[in-house]
């Protein structure tokens, strides 16, 4: 048997397979593109749904029929995540862009843009310790440590603050200085109210650059720029908190870039977000906590999914946490309490041996409509 001969024809047919998907794809964009005109929702449920039939139907030399309804079901999501994208970067010119802070998310950011748009021109600003990564990773046309940063946001068409939330606020009367008056400035922090208002102070001036607050719900438990993903930000929600002043033109550019990288852009008050989070992610992040704390060590062996998916969040770093909650404790508290009683109500509930039917069916109906507006988002960004 010539093994050389039969690897070659291997990579004939992989050649040619993807010569097909390439194919493939131009078609998908095209009718994606006729969908959008005729106002024809993209994702297509039944389409796919005979497409799994068909290729579970068909006859195979040596491809057991439920491995071609596997391959397929692993391709259509592949591709429709691959059209998604380049319909998304069509809209988006190159920029000028620095990211000011190369942890998790700023890299992050840093790897979506470039593969969206390869042409944009990104510049990093990060302690001269934290550099060798970036520098290695190719993504940056320039790298400058913070004392000469000025230097890096003086021809920025956007400028992405991705530091902590002090270090934001106090770094943002430099920017407003500067920025150019054509820059979008605007942060990830995770929480809003403070920072816009210290941004409206700072960017007071005709001459200063436009800000608008971010915050990209999206993240891991291990920081640092060797965890970033570009695909951190895909179909996860990106908050702005605009004002009425904010010039149209502007917000339309930033708006188009983060959809590039997949995000999904929600815009809300810096108030309405930071009341939002309270419950969204706070809440969820120490109940995470104190669920951890509970179970402690016990039953290691049989600790089975549910467990682990609800601790999941247990092992996040508590310096952020710690951040964030102590400038929100009004809003956390709120939740907490009301949190607690729920628990109360369950806990008599269950010591008066009382059913639990109530407290299921509430739960069942709200969790049903959080998946429906969970896939209805989903369906927005396809």
């Amino acid at each position: 048997m010539d093994i050389a001969a039969l690897r070659s024809e291997i990579d004939r047919i992989d050649a040619d397979m993807l010569a097909l998907l390439d194919k493939r794809i131009a078609l998908a964009i095209e009718i994606a593109e006729a969908k959008v005109k005729q106002e024809r929702p993209l994702l297509d449920l039944q389409r796919e749904g005979e497409m799994l039939k068909s290729a579970g139907a068909a006859e195979y030399e040596v491809l057991m029929q439920h491995e071609a309804e596997e391959f397929v079901a692993n391709l259509l999501p592949l591709t429709r995540s691959w059209v998604t994208r380049r319909r998304r970067a069509a809209h988006v010119k190159p920029l000028r862009i620095a990211i000011v802070g190369l942890g998790l998310i700023g890299g992050s950011i840093a790897k979506a843009l470039k593969r969206a748009t390869p042409a944009h021109e990104i510049t990093g600003i990060e302690l001269k310790e934290h550099l060798q990564l970036p520098r290695e990773s190719g993504l940056f046309t320039d790298l400058r440590e913070p004392d000469d940063g000025a230097e890096g946001v003086k021809r920025a068409d956007i400028v992405f603050v991705c530091t902590h939330v002090e270090k934001t606020i106090e770094l943002l009367p430099a920017l407003a200085d500067d920025a150019p008056v054509e820059c979008t400035v605007t942060d990830v922090s995770g929480i809003k109210a403070p920072v816009v208002e210290a941004a409206t102070v700072a960017f007071n001036s005709p001459s200063a650059a436009h800000f608008v607050g971010g915050h990209p719900l999206a993240g891991k438990a291990q920081g640092g720029f060797e965890n970033a993903n570009a695909n951190l930000f895909e179909g996860k929600p990106w908050v702005l908190t605009p004002t009425p002043q904010d010039p149209v033109d502007k917000m339309r550019r930033l708006n188009l870039l983060l959809e590039s990288i997949g995000a999904r852009v929600e815009l809300l008050s810096a108030e309405e977000h930071d009341r939002t989070m309270a419950v969204v992610s706070h809440l969820p992040q120490l109940v995470s906590v104190a669920l951890m704390l509970t179970a402690g060590g016990r039953h290691r062996g049989l600790a089975g999914s549910g467990l682990m998916d609800m601790t999941r969040l247990a092992s996040s770093p508590a310096p952020m946490w710690n951040r964030l909650i102590s400038r929100m404790r009004p809003e956390v508290m709120g939740e907490l309490q009301r949190m607690q009683s729920y628990l109360t109500e369950l806990e008599m509930a269950v010591g008066f041996d009382e059913p639990l039917d109530k407290w299921f069916e509430l739960s069942n109906r709200a969790r049903a409509t959080l998946a429906e507006q969970s896939v209805d988002s989903k369906d927005r960004s396809a």
